[in-house]
């Protein structure tokens, strides 16, 4: 059996350095893609209707996630597993929350998973059932998990995840923004925990079970970041919202001696690739991210189906204009040859006529004709009018 890796508080981290650089680089990315979004949008007032109508939808959506939560999870407090809640505040406390969120512990069939969320103003943290088991209910390993999802309550991740979805969608920027985010709170978690060991432990928990995980040798599991590489692994690195776990291992084992870790190389090819996937966790399968790519594609049909339907309709409109101008031209060819204007349509539409087949609007507008001494013929539809009386731009 492997030992244990013993205990080592992580060099250089303090609560001014926690968020990595990189996610302030990306963020600045993130936020100027977003507005640019934002504001082509609030261009049309159709588009800010689907807005607030997805908007809503998705208020109502993690609404009732909550719902589920304070109605089928153990809310934990002072009462209810009070170990548990004490190691929690302690945390809180260490990050100098003013509000503490809401803990509460979800049965979820054997997943090792935990989450934070926000609705109304209130911030919750979820923790699976199987993963306490893992990790006791008050341990190093433990304050760690809990420090990384204050984490994302901290930097506001979860605001961020709405405000700036579009900008997130997008290839390449949007996951490596998200997966900065996991980075900076795997340090949330570290910072908590005064332990890098354990933060590993808990980490090779998530990695190899709650049974054999924490007798994984890191430095092992972490070699498979630098030993297995290729155009498959760049490229699920590239569109994944999260560090891959050998990834996430080696920027732990990092904080024991404070060097920055070593990168590894990518496919270049994969970069080529990778800019065709759209960001926001697509591939991820979680609710929150399946959400954010509905937000996003909602809000793009929402400023492309305006445009579409504009383009065909004035598409039609010509259609109609030009019908009419071709049967004033056969009305008027036959006033000229025969002295007399056409009792019918017949007379200048058929095999023997000046058009072979009747013109049909594209609208199913029906087409009448008049004659005036000095304009000649006029053709009108029940659906498009005249097209002398259309304004010069649509003619």
């Amino acid at each position: 059996m492997i030992a244990p890796v013993p205990f080592t508080p992580p060099v250089g981290l303090s609560p001014s350095n926690l968020n990595v650089a990189k996610e302030r680089t990306y963020h600045l990315w993130v936020v100027v893609l977003s507005v640019l979004f934002w504001g082509a949008l609030a261009i049309t007032v159709i588009g800010l209707f689907y807005a607030v109508f997805i908007g809503f939808f998705l208020w109502l959506g993690n609404g009732l996630l909550i719902a589920y939560l304070r109605a089928e999870a153990v809310r934990v407090n002072e009462k209810q597993m009070p170990e548990l809640f004490a190691c929690f505040k302690s945390v809180c406390e260490q990050f100098g929350l003013k509000q503490m969120p809401s803990l509460y512990v979800l049965q979820s069939g054997g997943l090792l998973n935990a989450f934070a969320t926000r609705h109304s103003g209130r911030d919750f943290v979820v923790v699976y059932s199987d993963l306490l088991e893992a990790l006791g209910t008050d341990s190093p390993e433990l304050r760690f998990l809990l420090g990384h999802e204050i984490g994302h309550i901290k930097s506001r991740h979860i605001v961020k995840q709405i405000l700036l979805a579009p900008g997130m969608f997008f290839p390449l920027v949007g996951p490596a923004y998200r997966r900065a985010w996991e980075t900076s709170c795997d340090r949330y978690g570290a910072f908590a925990a005064q332990d890098v060991g354990a933060a590993l432990r808990a980490m090779l928990i998530l990695c190899g079970g709650k049974q054999y995980g924490r007798h994984l040798d890191a430095a092992v599991y972490a070699g498979q970041h630098y030993e297995d590489r290729g155009f498959f692994i760049s490229l699920h690195e590239l569109t994944s919202s999260y560090p891959t776990l050998s990834r996430r291992v080696t920027d732990l084992l990092a904080l024991k001696d404070g060097a920055p870790g070593r990168r590894a190389p990518r496919h270049w090819l994969a970069y080529c690739l990778g800019a065709f996937f759209p960001g926001g966790g697509v591939g991820s399968g979680s609710p929150a991210t399946a959400l954010i790519m509905v937000l996003v594609i909602g809000m793009m049909a929402a400023m492309a189906i305006p445009a579409f339907t504009k383009v065909r309709e004035t598409s039609q409109l010509k259609a109609c204009y030009n019908n009419e101008r071709m049967l004033e031209s056969a009305l008027d060819q036959y006033l000229l040859e025969n002295g007399k204007g056409a009792g019918e349509w017949n007379d200048v539409v058929g095999p023997n006529g000046y058009i072979k087949t009747m013109p049909v609007c594209p609208s199913l507008g029906t087409y009448s004709a008049g004659h005036d001494e000095k304009a000649g013929y006029l053709v009108n539809c029940t659906k498009h009018g005249s097209v002398h009386d259309a304004p010069p731009q649509t003619r």
